[in-house]
């Protein structure tokens, strides 16, 4: 989301642009959408008649550097297994696609090719989504019930086959727009003028033209019934005044960010903040919190400290060819008062007599780390 808002920003050089907003949410995506339909999609995809799938594993140090192992002198590494898979024909080169792929958003990380390749039929592999889809059973009591609507929620392929499918609902429906829905949870779409973002079904349309942006709201609304898309009216939002149906379509108020998928984006600049109205208060945040009672409860309490700065430390929000001045300072003010507060409140919920001292609370605060 960052990088192609930013991109569409910097297109955007006219003095005086106005944005519209307007973002919409499907109704119970996952379980609307026709099986029949998807399963179409999924079988002209495949390009090759065989793939090879071949393990590989990434490894990497530990981030916060404070763990249990730290004690004997070093950090415990992390390892992650994944795959690669590769067509009949298609060449592979492991070092190539590290390079290309695979490293460019890493950092301290070693990868590592196993030698160990599997071989898939392409019909084989379709006849297994199918009966993932078409064959999933819910046992309720004694009883077992076959899901005839929708995909399974919760699978390992859902986001996946939920996000290819509205990727095809863009490139039908929305070509208006001017754009090409890509993968990986994100549609981007959007001509000189537009940028459409998704999230799953969760889609936000940012434009300088007011005509697309009330046409993309009532397209959807009217519901799309061959990819089983219906809109949820309540969540609906939009930054200008539009009626649909007869009927005001939720605006923003004047003066605050429009929001997105736990950001604030700003309707005028589009500078970019965390929503901290899903933020709880003080009092209350200690519930989220998991508090270990460690031997060593200063280290544990470092670590913690850490990783609740460093989860909210985005570049997007720290950006400053993106963000003017007074919203990075806003920004890194913020992030430090939530992270004060985790830390208040984990250090309430220690007994007194682990509770850390003055001092290493101060050194806390000033490292490094």
């Amino acid at each position: 989301m960052y990088q192609r808002i930013k991109d569409f920003k910097e297109r955007q050089r006219s003095v005086g642009k106005t944005f519209y907003f307007a973002k919409v949410d499907v109704k119970a995506a996952f379980d609307t959408i026709p099986q029949t339909a998807i399963l179409s999609l999924m079988n002209r995809m495949p390009l090759h008649h065989q793939y090879s799938i071949q393990k590989y594993f990434s490894i990497q140090p530990d981030q916060a550097g404070t763990n249990a192992a730290a004690s004997a002198g070093g950090t415990k590494p992390s390892r992650r297994w994944r795959s690669t898979a590769k067509g009949t024909g298609q060449a592979h080169d492991f070092r190539q696609l590290a390079e290309q792929q695979l490293a460019p958003n890493k950092r301290n990380t070693v990868f590592v090719e196993s030698v160990v390749q599997t071989s898939h039929d392409t019909r084989g592999l379709l006849a297994l989504l199918s009966s993932h889809v078409e064959q999933n059973l819910v046992k309720i009591g004694k009883k077992y019930f076959r899901q005839k609507d929708g995909i399974p929620q919760g699978s390992i392929l859902s986001s996946l086959l939920c996000n290819h499918f509205y990727a095809d609902l863009e490139r039908e429906h929305l070509s208006f727009l001017q754009g090409e829905g890509e993968g990986e949870g994100r549609g981007d779409g959007g001509g000189g003028d537009s940028l459409l973002l998704r999230l799953i079904d969760d889609f936000l349309l940012i434009t300088t033209d007011r005509a697309k942006a009330s046409r993309f709201v009532r397209v959807m609304h009217a519901g799309l019934p061959a990819y089983g898309v219906r809109v949820s009216p309540s969540k609906t939002l939009v930054s200008f005044d539009l009626v649909v149906d007869g009927a005001a379509v939720a605006r923003v108020a004047p003066g605050r960010g429009f929001p997105y998928c736990g950001t604030l984006l700003d309707t005028r600049t589009l500078d970019i903040a965390k929503d901290r109205d899903r933020v709880p208060g003080p009092v209350v945040v200690g519930d989220a919190l998991t508090v270990e009672f460690a031997r060593a409860p200063g280290r544990a309490l470092r670590r913690k400290v850490l990783h609740a700065f460093r989860i909210q430390s985005h570049l997007m929000y720290f950006d400053t060819t993106h963000n003017a001045p007074h919203a990075v300072l806003r920004n890194v003010h913020e992030v430090f008062v939530e992270t004060a507060t985790k830390m208040w409140a984990y250090v309430r919920c220690l007994p007194r007599a682990k509770r850390p001292r003055p001092a290493l609370v101060v050194g806390m605060c000033s490292c490094r780390g």
